[in-house]
């Protein structure tokens, strides 16, 4: 039995690529089963939601071969194996124990757009807010001069980038100096209380605050001890994969979890159980720093165990590669030997210990040097070239192995590994231009692609048919293809909308533009948008143009996204807004399915990790490595969280906080290096531009440099494990060699080179989004206690009337709620006696019973969106009872009030109630009544 499969030991595997990482963690997990585990008492632990679902498949491959008898025991209770990401698993804590932990059990998680739209909207509004109040966003926007707001705007959106870390920094009071971080940190603080408000009113919370909720619920929560207690009882053992991509708050979630455990006291230890924890990775594939990953965890974490649990923790580094053929293996091994052995070694430094290639053959590692021109596009589109040359002079011709026979390569054996997407389309437009078939596999920048961007142009005219830009772009466009003269002739003939003039145009090209455009127009105000599109691109042929299975999926992901939208209620002027903001996130293209497809693999190099390929191409080598340049740093060594800020990109260089940051990342630089040359398994082909008289830069200069393979700029003949030749010789191999698999050559005309682009005009959006259940005049006439106190309430009504709490569990709530917002005992126990006294005094009153309480037909907190003219109004309605077929629409109002102010506040809050009654009347068709429940006194008022 290998050590790693002793389910009465903790281990930690170093398991670099190719080692079979993953199929170890679960054969563990079926040994922890075979040793007479429960499966629902094992927790797994992975880095995605793929990830997870085929450790399950694994794992059960695994059990229905090698124990058939163990499989059949353990098949009913598939359902119950808890394998899942760390979100996912923290989600469940947080719903599971929400009520202990002042959280709604109905939350939802926010997806990264909806989120990013939230985030702005606050941010926007805390701006709006300070405008008859000049305080700290003033000052600061001053500082920035005319690009105030965008320079502001992006520095706050940088350190929420950073989340959880300013958060903690907020929360946790770690100390740092320096006028100027104070400053940021009290301007970012607003805004978040802002955003977290917003997300409390919408039932939702967001990715960072599932990790920082967890971790609070069991450090600071005083449920602590019982939400631990819990976990430990239906919990045995603990397996991570891919632990370097663990980040410092995820590994305290695991170290809080897992503290009896390694105390060697517990009731699990007294009843003879031994607990585990198995953690599986390899830091030298850590490339998700951006992320918040920290590759000083990996190493943390073996000093730590060997430290807690002594005789029953054991470490193992894997040194055998079941992946790569011997010549890729010894060129990574002499390649990374070299750039991963640091004189002086921090925790977050590489140290790179050799493999042994177990797979027969030999294998091939190529380096193609592209002779540099002055321009960085030219030099890509000679590289791109050479590339597609070499693809198509291996193709039919160099033999791969598919277990231990050999075959003729196809293209769905290659890979193209992209560290960046600048290039992307050059490289994109070459393989066309070779009639070589490929896919962008996991791609993002959805909104740029030059179909989703055409389709956008449409609906952006269609909703604004005065928008000349798009209907430049639309007319321009491979659906009509007007030329430019063209265009720019009539462009010129007054100041009329371009619709108008090319209705008088006697061009018959463009009349019939015109005739058609008019009919989507028309058709748009009863026909679908969804719809509409399918109908426009079978009317202009338009699928013609777009035939690719990329371009096919994006346009069809396209057309769902909006029929999605209108089935939200959205107008096509709202859905204009959304596709204008939607540009500026990451939206992924379209997946495509591509077993079976014989077509080359683009993807970036994070994108490829996890996976391995017959023969991967990387471009570009010659790269320069630019270390992300951001006026904040966030880190954290030791437990301890530092903050550092400069605007001068000069300072910067000077600023420890930023060199080490900028070490940290050309370490990872490395890092996702190693991780891209160990995707081959049979071949690996490499590429970079060499300007004249210049040093070799990038990662070329990482083998240049580390393997001498130039001497005085030429190429070292004595040079022999790395098979290195040049575009010439391409070029030659290519003339005799070039596959006979091509079936079709598309004319390069056909496709647009570059993207279309929109922008909006301005930041102001058309139509006009107002919260009418906001009230902030609250905090100002009667202060923060009560804004806090008007929430509290609130949630409890909500509670009590959905019948999630009862009566008696009010006063436990409401210490609950109170203490996650308190850490004052006197405050808390001040403002908990207001909540008491007025609960009483509603008791009192009856209005408990008839209006908060739970009762047929009625609803709490219901959300709502109803639009007059250009405002939107949202918000959400406290109460709504129907009785005698009618809506009885209520709203709290829990701060105190003098009788005699009660006929303003009527007056003012008139407006509020016909929203609430009109969105009520639109939901329900029913005839309403309003009501103000003023619960402080408590007095309940109809309005009218």
């Amino acid at each position: 039995m290998e050590r790693y499969l002793d389910i009465t030991k903790s281990v930690i595997i170093s398991s670099p690529a190719g080692s079979g990482k993953t199929e170890k963690l679960a054969r563990r997990y079926v040994s922890l089963l075979h040793g007479g585990s429960e499966i629902e008492k094992i927790l797994a632990i992975t880095f995605t939601e793929k990830a997870a679902a085929e450790m399950k498949e694994r794992i059960l491959h695994i059990l229905e071969n090698a124990y058939p008898e163990l499989f059949l025991k353990v098949k009913e209770k598939i359902p119950l194996m808890r394998i899942s990401t760390i979100h996912a698993f923290c989600l469940k804590l947080l719903k599971r124990f929400s009520i202990d932990i002042g959280l709604d059990p109905s939350l939802d998680v926010m997806d990264d757009f909806n989120a990013s739209l939230l985030w702005s909207e606050s941010v926007y509004e805390c701006l709006m807010d300070e405008k008859n109040n000049p305080d700290l966003f003033f000052v600061m926007m001053k500082d920035r001069g005319i690009k105030g707001w965008d320079s502001l705007y992006s520095l706050l959106d940088e350190l929420h980038s950073k989340r959880p870390y300013p958060e903690r920094i907020l929360r946790e009071n770690h100390p740092f100096t320096g006028k100027e971080e104070n400053e940021i940190l009290e301007l970012y603080s607003r805004c978040l209380k802002r955003y977290s408000n917003k997300k409390l009113e919408r039932h939702l919370i967001d990715f960072d605050d599932l990790e920082l909720f967890t971790y609070e619920a069991l450090v600071k929560n005083p449920e602590w001890h019982n939400i631990l207690y819990s976990f430990d009882e239906h919990t045995d053992h603990i397996l991570v994969d891919e632990f370097q991509d663990t980040s410092s708050l995820q590994w305290k979630i695991i170290d809080k979890l897992t503290e009896e455990w390694r105390s060697g006291i517990g009731a699990k230890r007294d009843s003879g159980k031994l607990p585990t924890i198995f953690l599986v990775g390899d830091d030298k594939q850590s490339i998700y720093l951006f992320r918040g990953a920290n590759v000083s965890v990996f190493q943390d974490a073996k000093e730590l165990f060997s430290e807690w649990l002594g005789n029953e923790y054991y470490f193992e580094e894997i040194k055998e590669n079941y992946r790569s053929l011997p010549a890729i293996v010894k060129f990574t091994n002499s390649l990374f030997e070299k750039l991963m052995s640091p004189a002086i070694r921090d925790s977050w430094h590489t140290l790179y210990t050799p493999f042994e290639a177990t797979r027969q053959g030999n294998g091939n590692v190529e380096l193609i040097l592209i002779e540099g021109l002055s321009h960085t596009k030219e030099n890509r589109e000679k590289e791109a070239t050479t590339l597609a040359k070499r693809i198509q002079s291996l193709v039919g011709n160099y033999e791969i192995y598919e277990g231990d026979k050999k075959r003729p390569c196809a293209y769905s054996d290659i890979a193209v590994l992209l560290r960046k997407r600048t290039h992307l389309c050059i490289f994109e437009n070459a393989l066309r231009m070779y009639g070589i078939p490929f896919i962008m596999v996991k791609g993002i920048g959805f909104y740029d692609e030059p179909e989703v961007a055409l389709l956008r142009e449409l609906l952006s005219f269609i909703a604004d048919p005065l928008d000349d830009y798009s209907l430049f772009c639309l007319l321009k466009s491979p659906l009509f293809n007007i030329n430019y003269k063209t265009l720019f002739r009539i462009i010129a003939k007054g100041n009329s909308p371009l619709i108008d003039k090319i209705e008088s145009v006697k061009n018959k090209k463009l009349k019939n533009a015109f005739n058609l455009i008019s009919s989507w127009i028309e058709r748009s105000k009863y026909t679908p948008l969804a719809i509409l599109l399918e109908d426009v691109l079978s009317e202009t042929e338009g699928w013609h143009f777009y035939w690719e299975k990329q371009r096919h999926a994006n346009i069809k992901k396209f057309i769902r996204l909006i029929e999605q939208y209108e089935s939200q209620g959205f107008s096509i002027i709202d859905i204009r807004e959304k596709l204008i903001k939607a540009r500026q996130g990451d939206e992924g293209k379209a997946n495509i399915n591509t077993e079976g497809m014989n077509a080359v693999k683009i993807m970036t190099i994070h994108a490829a990790k996890g996976l391995q390929f017959p023969m991967v191409f990387l471009p570009s080598l010659d790269e320069d490595i630019v270390p992300k340049s951001s006026p904040v740093v966030i880190d954290e060594e030791e437990g301890r969280i530092s903050i550092a800020y400069e605007e001068d990109s000069q300072k910067r260089k000077k600023i420890n906080h930023f060199l080490i940051r900028k070490e940290k990342e050309l370490e990872e630089e490395k890092r996702l290096f190693y991780v891209a040359v160990t995707r081959a398994q049979d071949f690996l082909c490499l590429f970079g531009v060499l300007k004249k008289e210049k040093p070799p830069t990038g990662r070329l200069a990482y083998i240049t440099n580390s393997l001498g393979i130039l001497k005085n700029g030429q190429i070292n003949p004595e040079f022999n494990s790395l098979n290195v030749l040049t575009e010439s010789q391409i070029d030659e191999i290519y003339s005799t060699h070039h596959s006979s698999f091509i079936t079709h050559h598309v004319p390069y005309k056909l496709f647009m080179k570059e993207p279309i682009y929109t922008e909006p005009i301005s930041y102001e959006p058309r139509h006009k989004w107002q919260d009418v259940t906001e009230d902030l005049s609250i905090k100002t006439t009667h202060g923060e206690d009560w804004v806090l106190l008007g929430k509290i309430f609130h949630m409890l009504f909500e509670e009590l009337s959905k019948g999630i709490i009862g009566f008696n569990e009010i006063d436990k709530r409401t210490f609950i709620l109170l203490r996650n917002e308190i850490y004052i005992k006197d405050k808390l126990e001040r403002l908990k006696k207001i909540v008491n006294n007025d609960f009483e005094k509603l008791v009192l009153s009856g209005y408990l019973q008839d209006v908060i309480f739970p009762i047929k037909d009625s609803y709490a907190e219901l959300p709502f969106i109803l639009q007059r003219g250009n405002t939107i109004f949202k918000g959400r309605i406290d109460r709504i009872i129907v009785r005698d077929n009618t809506a009885n629409v209520y709203d709290y109002k829990t701060f105190p009030v003098k009788e005699k102010e009660l006929p303003e506040l009527l007056d003012n809050y008139r407006f509020q109630m016909s929203i609430y009654r009109s969105a009520t009347q639109k939901i329900l068709s029913m005839k309403t009544k309003g009501y103000l429940l003023f619960t402080h006194i408590p007095l309940l008022i109809q309005t009218h």
